[in-house]
């Protein structure tokens, strides 16, 4: 028997599989499969956070149709700031930064202003471009996600925000190829957060210096 998805342990934690395919589960846990293991721990340490989120805020049905949502990898927007709370948090590192190459003559005097940056964070590499037309204040911010030791890994319908603190200023999901897209005003104590839920982290990008640098 092979490996059960995160779709499967969330049904088995929430008591909604058939007796026989949960004792198929039980017995595929004994035999010692490490990976199901973690996530069923990952499922059930979640799933405990989600039972008290209704408290939190609001209808239990619009939190589980929320938290299933995540589990089955459907998620259209970032869960909830204690469901976060969950993941572990890997911060980005800078790698590449085009305002640190020397500019061509005349590139202060165009219409609007571009930036790439490179960010790693483990495995994954987070590729993004800001974009700012000089008559507007809003930031346009073009990114993709990829797993660089293993480039076919699934990266769509990731849930991605900018977050202000525990504020969310602006929210989407990744598409097919890990790619996203999102527009915000500058404020302060911004980040890129892209949740990689199947395997239970979120990726992290510190903005504030990134804004700073990019308006001078």
């Amino acid at each position: 028997m092979g490996h059960y998805d995160i779709g499967e342990w969330t049904d088995f934690v929430r008591g909604l599989l058939p007796k026989t395919r949960r004792n198929e589960m039980d017995r595929h846990l004994t035999s010692g499969c490490g990976e199901c293991r973690a996530i069923f721990e990952f499922v059930g340490q979640v799933a405990e956070v989600a039972q008290a989120e209704p408290v939190y805020e609001g209808p239990a049905l619009k939190l589980s149709a929320a938290a299933r949502s995540v589990f089955r990898g459907e998620a259209r927007r970032p869960v909830s700031e204690r469901l976060v709370a969950a993941f572990q948090t890997l911060v980005a590192t800078l790698t590449f930064d085009s305002a640190a190459e020397l500019q061509p003559a005349g590139a202060r005097g165009s219409r609007s202003s571009n930036r790439q940056m490179i960010y790693q964070a483990g495995d994954y590499c987070i590729d993004l471009r800001m974009d700012q037309e000089r008559d507007s204040m809003k930031v346009i911010l073009v990114g993709q996600v990829a797993n660089q030791k293993d480039p076919l890994l699934q990266v769509a319908r990731l849930p991605v925000s900018v977050m202000a603190g525990k504020k969310m200023v602006s929210e989407t999901a990744s598409n097919e190829f890990g790619e996203f897209s999102l527009e915000f005003l500058p404020r302060r104590n911004l980040r890129l957060c892209v949740q990689v839920t199947q395997a239970g982290f979120q990726l992290e990008v510190p903005l504030k210096r990134s804004l700073e640098e990019h308006e001078t």
